[in-house]
């Protein structure tokens, strides 16, 4: 008889730990839908409620002269005079950057990803929300690969564009259509970068720069000037250097490893950069361990899609900045990134979305990732 009352003894507990587990897990349920339960949950994830890293494009816009602060209402960055960025368009570059005075200039429009169509719309309808004043002054066009200008006759169509720089090249009949665009919306305001190139100081103040290295459309071209290979295109790609608050950056296009040995001749003195946009989208067609070492970078961004249409980025291009420590953002990790620079030169990278990010590998060397306002 004993054994038989401990059974039911057991029975019973089992049961009150059924009916216990259940009730907890409704007061969880109901709580998380509360700012109580938002905060039970954070401390159990072991960070702060009010804190959130990237997440959503209103969390990163901000405007110029603006400051971003954190949930808690630490200012992060104050007085931002600076920003790049790097619209996630799938396997193609497009980037805008905002300068002090609604000054604004994008690098590349375009993508080789399916559903051109809704990528062209989200390209348009970004930069509707961070272009200032209808109006992008400049416009650079790097080479004549569709996944760099194939939306910006959208853009052409969506805002006001003062100048063009592109490479005069009679590549094939799309491309040709676009130069036919950009003659017939700007005249004589387009620069025609011709087959020896040229430097261009596009922005020149007391307070920023911007200068483009264009090698020229023949420079690298073995065969009829009418006729480029993939490496004949991207090797026309320019080197635009900007200068901004104590840092320097530099943009590449898809500049292959004969055009960054070109560039490293004909630039005067020594480089040292703070941030680069890597080139040809981590392939290792750029990118070389010379290129790097001559411009020594901390951080950087690949402009890429998820691997399955290139490979993009390289392994040797990865293993390159990693054995540099030059911690690495990704349109195709992160969505679309935001490099903002404030007044005092601090840098900070507003993201779409938390992932860790790479090749962070020297001691005491910040992500950088923002933690703003949720």
């Amino acid at each position: 008889m004993a054994k038989s009352s401990r059974s039911k003894s057991g029975s019973k507990t089992v049961l009150w730990i059924i009916i216990a587990l259940i009730v907890l897990a409704a007061l969880l349920l109901a709580l998380s839908f509360t700012p109580v339960g938002d905060e039970i949950i954070a401390k159990i994830r072991g960070i702060s409620a009010d804190d959130d890293r990237g997440g959503g494009s209103d969390k990163v816009f901000t405007a110029i002269g603006g400051n971003i602060v954190s949930g808690s209402g630490e200012i992060l960055l104050e007085n931002v005079g600076f920003e790049a960025h790097f619209v996630d368009v799938g396997q193609g570059d497009a980037i805008l950057l905002k300068f002090p005075g609604n000054v604004e200039v994008m690098i590349d429009g375009g993508t080789t990803s399916s559903g051109l169509a809704d990528y062209r719309t989200e390209l348009v309808g970004y930069l509707n929300d961070v272009v200032s004043d209808d109006t992008i002054e400049y416009m650079i066009v790097t080479h004549p690969d569709t996944d760099h200008y194939n939306m910006l006759e959208a853009v052409m169509d969506a805002f006001v564009v003062g100048e063009v720089y592109y490479n005069d090249c009679d590549k094939n009949t799309t491309y040709s259509k676009f130069q036919d665009r950009v003659l017939e919306e700007l005249g004589d305001e387009g620069t025609a970068i011709d087959a020896d190139g040229e430097t261009y100081k596009v922005l020149n103040t007391e307070s920023y720069s911007l200068t483009v290295y264009a090698p020229g459309y023949d420079r690298f071209n073995t065969g009829d000037m009418t006729e480029y290979d993939a490496e004949e295109s991207n090797g026309m790609s320019p080197f635009v250097v900007v200068e901004t608050l104590n840092r320097t950056l530099i943009f590449t296009g898809d500049a292959t490893v004969e055009t960054e040995e070109w560039f490293m001749s004909a630039y005067s003195g020594s480089l040292d950069v703070d941030f680069i946009k890597i080139g040809h989208h981590g392939s290792d067609t750029s990118t070389s361990q010379e290129f790097l070492n001559f411009v020594n970078p901390e951080y950087c961004v690949i402009m890429c899609d998820d691997g399955s249409a290139y490979e993009h980025p390289s392994a040797t291009v990865m293993n390159r900045l990693f054995d540099k420590g030059v911690v690495t953002y990704r349109t195709n990790r992160h969505g679309n990134i935001v490099l903002y620079i404030d007044a005092s030169g601090d840098m900070a990278f507003g993201v779409e979305r938390e992932v860790p990010v790479e090749n962070n590998t020297v001691s005491g060397r910040s992500d950088l990732m923002l933690i703003t306002e949720g």
